[in-house]
């Protein structure tokens, strides 16, 4: 999906980052809006894992003629050096998931119950998403940032969610004692949700989960994260600033 919205405003220019050859076609192209949603974990995965990739930006303006050229009418879309077309973020994130190492296992772990686990929170995770998702058909502004507001209010549902996401997280991380792909998107995701693109969502939603709080923690303070970031031109990409912070 592209995040079941549309995003507002002008946006970067297509560009590319990551590691390249000049003389060949990159094995993968990122094609997503330029904020840190659906297509940042993969990005992210990609970097994590060193692969040769391209990230291209897609604008608002440019994604009505694009939409009907991809397979669901949706982003992410991953382009291989072959030309075929990956779509699907979870099931995407999964994939890289499965190819990256780290430590001594694969970032979606290969222990079948580890890695039912790391999904079912990622789903739970999920849950949040769509209760946020139809707040955008809010025409009026007040009234779309008091209803977020509420949402992430003791008693409402996004809190209500997160409190019991809260609860079954590990100290560390999401789920086992090592990085798996569930922690990378915790970690967007909670990001993302400070980022602004949110009217009305406080910006210290996370205070009353601290297990959230240190999942997102632990991401942000590995070296190749913070180096990943550290990158980001943040007058460019204002949104980034949470995952810089």
């Amino acid at each position: 999906s592209s995040f079941g919205f549309c995003p507002r405003g002008k946006l970067s220019p297509p560009r590319v980052t990551g590691p390249r050859s000049a003389a060949a076609m990159p094995d993968f192209t990122v094609k997503y809006f330029g904020i840190p949603a659906l297509g940042e974990p993969i990005r992210l995965l990609m970097h994590l894992g060193k692969m040769d990739f391209a990230d291209e930006r897609i604008t608002f303006e440019a994604w009505p003629e694009l939409k009907p050229k991809t397979k669901w009418g949706q982003m992410p879309v991953v382009v291989a050096a072959d030309g075929s077309e990956m779509t699907q973020a979870k099931a995407l994130v999964r994939y890289f998931g499965k190819l990256v190492s780290w430590g001594s296992d694969k970032l979606y772990p290969t222990d079948a119950l580890l890695a039912f686990k790391a999904d079912e929170m990622i789903d739970a995770m999920e849950d949040v998403r769509m209760k946020i998702v139809p707040t955008f058909k809010i025409e009026d502004q007040a009234e779309k940032e008091a209803a977020r507001k509420a949402l992430f209010g003791p008693g409402g549902d996004c809190y209500t969610l997160l409190e019991k996401i809260d609860s079954f997280c590990g100290e560390k991380h999401v789920v086992g004692d090592a990085l798996t792909i569930a922690d990378l998107w915790f970690h967007f995701f909670l990001l993302f949700l400070r980022s602004g693109f949110f009217d009305g969502i406080p910006a210290d939603y996370m205070k009353p989960f601290t297990k959230l709080q240190a999942v997102v923690a632990n991401v942000s303070s590995i070296p190749e994260v913070k180096e990943y970031y550290a990158k980001k031109d943040l007058k460019a990409e204002p949104m980034y600033t949470p995952f810089v912070e």
